[in-house]
């Protein structure tokens, strides 16, 4: 039996169609659930999604074309039928734009809604089919992807990255190359199998670099999918900049210059401290050298100073953390060691404009 769900803010509407004789047997169709509002029925289908929605597309606080777009895009239900006056008709193109597979005038006779369920039936049905094919798929890609996933390869990867990432782009062609080759040139499996190759990259990444989630969004922008690649080199170049993404991220804030462990120890306390006061005595205390000395080798190995490099970091922490709308500004401030005044001149100083009108760019997104 299929589920439905009514959407209708006019009460005398849903009694009168849960009165049909078209439920049950008869349809194969059985309402399961009614809501007043698009929101209520939001609410309702996150925790019961239903085969099929039924919905007034003139209604309070969300629309049944709001509605439409957003149970589909969240796949909350498997088909929308739309339901309103004739005047709303040009309204209802929308509707079909966003997915829906059919409109009712009102008022609703039994004949042209049993009708209509009909249709529904045979959609849901081809949609069940289809959906069944895809999770087939799915298993015989992922049954690929574990006999050729190229672990010894990824391993490499990742210990060239945190060498600097110099022949990254070169071990990551080489292990799509050898993966191609070894299921038979198949464009798909392929793609899938590197699918699960950059998540288990960036797992690993974030897992050796735990500040990378305080300072970048590397997580969620480099999580790709390459399954509408239809071609090798598509794969390639989008794996190819995952890799390079990655290592000019890493590079931007270790500041590996000539590979010098001190320095790169130096950079991983601050790093992994950001969300602290860090002052050079803390950090030269950790590394057992003079505050001098520390000085003077940053300096001279990086072009700039150790308190200019705290800085930055702490300023690109703040970005991260402005684009949380959820915190004050001067929590921020405090959360970085800063007091709110001090922090607001040195952002624009840096940033070009204050922690409040960069926080503005978020909102207007």
């Amino acid at each position: 039996m299929y589920s439905v769900m009514l959407v209708d803010d006019v009460k005398l509407n849903l009694l009168e169609i849960s009165a049909m004789n078209v439920w049950g047997d008869i349809s194969g169709f059985q309402i399961t659930a009614e809501a007043a509002n698009g929101r209520d029925a939001l609410k309702i289908l996150y925790d019961n999604p239903v085969d099929i929605m039924i919905t007034d597309i003139r209604m309070p606080v969300i629309d049944g074309i709001e509605l439409t777009k957003k149970v589909l895009e969240d796949k909350l239900c498997k088909c929308v039928v739309l339901m309103s006056q004739f005047s709303d008709f040009e309204y209802a193109r929308q509707g079909f734009t966003n997915g829906a597979i059919e409109y009712l005038l009102k008022p609703v006779n039994s004949e042209d809604f049993l009708k209509m369920l009909h249709q529904a039936a045979a959609y849901i049905k081809q949609k069940n089919l289809e959906q069944t094919s895809i999770e087939y798929m799915k298993n015989i890609l992922e049954e690929n992807a574990q006999e050729h996933f190229p672990a010894g390869e990824l391993r490499n990867l990742v210990s060239s990255i945190a060498d600097g990432g110099g022949k990254s782009a070169a071990i990551a062609a080489k292990m799509l190359e050898s993966t191609w080759a070894a299921v038979n040139y198949d464009c798909l499996k392929t793609a899938y199998i590197f699918n699960n190759v950059i998540s288990k990259l960036i797992d690993t990444i974030v897992h050796d670099y735990p500040w990378l989630q305080k300072l970048s969004e590397i997580s969620e922008t480099c999580r790709i999918d390459l399954s509408d690649c239809a071609e090798l080199s598509d794969i390639k170049s989008r794996l190819v900049w995952v890799v390079s993404e990655i290592t000019s991220t890493i590079g931007k804030f270790e500041l590996e210059i000539d590979n010098n462990m001190m320095i790169k120890n130096a950079c991983k306390i601050i790093l992994e401290n950001v969300d602290t006061e860090i002052s050079l005595n803390k950090i030269a205390k950790k590394l057992f050298i003079s505050r001098s000395y520390l000085s003077m080798l940053f300096k001279e190995k990086t072009g700039q100073n150790v308190i200019d490099y705290i800085t930055f970091v702490k300023i690109e922490r703040a970005k991260k953390l402005l684009a949380d709308l959820s915190m004050k500004n001067y929590e921020i401030a405090a959360k970085l060691g800063y007091c709110e005044e001090y922090f607001t001149k040195l952002f624009k100083k840096i940033v070009g404009m204050t922690p409040t009108s960069y926080r503005r760019t978020f909102d207007e997104g």
